[in-house]
């Protein structure tokens, strides 16, 4: 599988040059209009790791299978190569409309208000690798799926809540991947099985460890 990410707000800057990165720039995306939580996660990339995890569980496969690369254009939404080299690919305009119809029609393909893709009009398509240095997010979801149990389960949580404080303006930009490195590193993984109330349990903690790296206060849990 090879997925396509725009690269988001901040693609090809330096990661010295993201420390200094504004809330207000991290919400510009070039392509797609989105929630402000999504659109910082384009930003980090960190949207695109976690659709490695997601695309791993969903098919079947390792993360070794499944690429990313950067397709400013977002044209080509996801692309299947086969064993013969050939490559297939889905196309479309970046309307999120389309992909939200299709989860509400699966199977069935329905006319949409979303406009049409026109070929003659769309320009060059042009494909990139990640800067894995700069932007270390996609590395993260792969080390999480490789330790397993509920190490997905801690880094997610642990994103929600340090995206969360960047959008407050309590962190810089770069802190949001680093303190997920951190919660990774500083909690332990599953113990006693995996289950809904474990999982609920490990985005409490890891939101929780985010705060506490951070030495912010963690505000009460709303059950």
């Amino acid at each position: 599988l090879i997925l396509t990410a725009s690269g988001g707000a901040f693609f090809g800057k330096s990661k010295e040059a993201l420390a200094e990165v504004t809330v207000r720039e991290a919400l510009k995306h070039p392509n797609w209009h989105m929630g402000a939580k999504i659109t910082v996660d384009s930003a980090t990339l960190m949207n695109k790791g976690l659709e490695v995890l997601e695309a791993a569980w969903l098919f079947g496969l390792p993360p070794q299978k499944i690429d990313v690369v950067v397709h400013r254009q977002s044209v080509v939404h996801s692309m299947v190569e086969y064993d013969d080299g050939a490559v297939l690919a889905q196309l479309g305009t970046p309307d999120m409309r389309l992909p939200i119809q299709y989860a509400l029609t699966y199977p069935e393909r329905q006319p949409s208000p979303a406009p049409s893709l026109d070929l003659l009009r769309c320009g060059p398509l042009t494909f990139e690798p990640t800067d894995n240095d700069a932007f270390p997010a996609i590395d993260l979801c792969r080390r999480a799926f490789a330790m397993g149990d509920l190490a997905p389960a801690l880094l997610n949580g642990a994103n929600e809540a340090a995206n969360q404080l960047f959008r407050e303006g309590k962190i810089a930009f770069h802190q949001i991947t680093e303190v997920v490195a951190r919660v990774l590193e500083a909690l332990p993984n599953a113990s006693g099985g995996v289950s809904l109330r474990s999982i609920l349990a490990a985005d409490h903690a890891a939101r929780a460890c985010v705060h506490q790296l951070l030495q912010l206060k963690f505000p009460a849990r709303k059950d």
